[in-house]
């Protein structure tokens, strides 16, 4: 993988984090992604969702019940390159606290497919989590009926 490649995709992957984190603007959040991406949260118990909708339809509802997220990126690896499609590797600490007073932290692996658009943007088509150590029940709690 081309080392400016690299660096566009880890810069996506950090982008995505600070997006969920901020809780407050959909389409910057969105804007990291394809209108037409899958992202696969079933490994943590979370639903599978396909495209901006499926995304807006899970991720609305956490922006609205969570006061505070924080997510802590790292350990990035290169997975494959294609040429044109470039996928990378990294761990996630991630924690949260909910309006209702719950908190959640789960320690689990980011993985993102990434292609550049028309514009030369690169964007993740592809997003899956899984995990590094046992889920807590309060992810569950939090997010489960989603």
């Amino acid at each position: 993988m081309p080392v400016d490649v690299r660096t566009a995709i880890e810069r996506l992957m950090i982008e995505y984090c600070y997006n969920v984190d901020a809780l407050e603007n959909m389409d910057r959040f969105l804007s990291v992604f394809t209108d037409d991406c899958v992202a696969d949260l079933s490994a943590i118990g979370l639903p599978l969702m396909h495209g901006h909708d499926g995304l807006r339809g899970f991720f609305e509802p956490v922006f609205a019940d969570m006061t505070h997220h924080f997510h802590f990126i790292s350990n990035f690896r290169e997975e494959s390159w294609e040429g044109t499609v470039g996928t990378m590797t990294a761990y996630v600490i991630g924690m949260g606290a909910a309006k209702d007073g719950n908190t959640v932290e789960v320690q689990v692996k980011y993985r993102m497919e990434c292609v550049q658009d028309d514009s030369g943007a690169w964007k993740c088509r592809h997003y899956t989590i899984t995990p590094m150590m046992p889920m807590p029940g309060s992810l569950d709690e939090i997010h489960g009926d989603r």
